[in-house]
């Protein structure tokens, strides 16, 4: 497997930022990290070897993107500066990160998000609000709604960057059409330490609302918030991501040699 580690100057965040990469060909996804994770916790974790199959066979070519929570919703004071610092976050990723990948991989089609825990608020929210880049979402245990674990405080830049905020809201036609296009799926255990679930639950209902195709899967008792569930998921998802998941009348595919290749329209 093709491995490389890269960093550059991000204007958005005014820092270096890092990513790396898995493979040479095939879908690009793009992996965000759990809350306050670096951009090596995606293989240091196992995430990387569950996939590792479908990254070798050229089904996917994985971009795991550092992150910025602990100078958005994890810093210690909250205000206005949360939701600032997550729009330069998007910013970096959107415009910077995806033009560097674009640049020096060739990647000209839409990416895949996806993560787990927190990783999976991102997956969400970069698929509902940036559909000219993101076709698809893999979200597993994620938590969608940030109120509560700011101690009850939001403002508007917050809620702009809250899926359960936003996403019942959302009105604009193009953006709408755009995500009946896509496919999203969240998925979570009811074993240990899932506490969110309630919100994935409303955010698969509330992306059903608005004609978006979700795979809203529960598993049983026995998985737990940790990573030998979302290596269990990843592995039960790829394949059906690759042979082909209902989609309107008929299927489709969203990774491999036979996959449909929505062409990319950088923020």
């Amino acid at each position: 497997m093709k491995i490389e580690h890269h960093r550059f100057h991000s204007r958005a965040l005014g820092q270096d930022f890092e990513l790396k990469s898995y493979g040479s060909a095939g879908k690009p996804v793009m992996a965000f990290p759990t809350s306050c994770g670096r951009f090596f916790d995606y293989e240091e974790r196992g995430m990387i070897s569950a996939a590792a199959g479908h990254i070798e066979n050229g089904d996917i070519m994985v971009f795991a993107v550092d992150g910025r929570d602990r100078e958005s919703w994890y810093k210690p004071v909250r205000d206005e500066w949360i939701g600032l610092r997550q729009a330069q976050y998007e910013s970096c990723i959107t415009e910077e990160a995806v033009a560097f990948i674009a640049e020096k991989y060739g990647v000209s089609e839409k990416f895949m998000a996806t993560g787990a825990s927190f990783g999976a608020f991102h997956s969400a929210n970069f698929f509902l609000k940036f559909p000219g880049v993101f076709d698809s979402a893999l979200c597993l245990s994620g938590v969608y709604h940030m109120q509560a674990e700011l101690g009850g405080y939001t403002d508007a830049g917050l809620r702009r960057s809250e899926p359960l905020s936003y996403l019942p809201e959302l009105a604009d036609a193009g953006t709408l059409s755009e995500l009946r296009n896509g496919y999203l799926v969240i998925a979570h255990g009811r074993g240990a330490w899932e506490t969110f679930n309630d919100q994935a639950r409303s955010l698969a209902a509330a992306a059903l609302d608005k004609g978006i195709t979700c795979w809203y899967d529960v598993w049983d008792e026995n998985w737990p918030h940790d990573w030998h569930t979302w290596h269990a998921q990843m592995r039960k998802f790829l394949p059906c991501f690759r042979d082909g998941v209902l989609f309107r009348d008929g299927t489709l595919r969203l990774i491999g040699k036979g996959r449909r290749i929505a062409r990319l329209r950088p923020a």
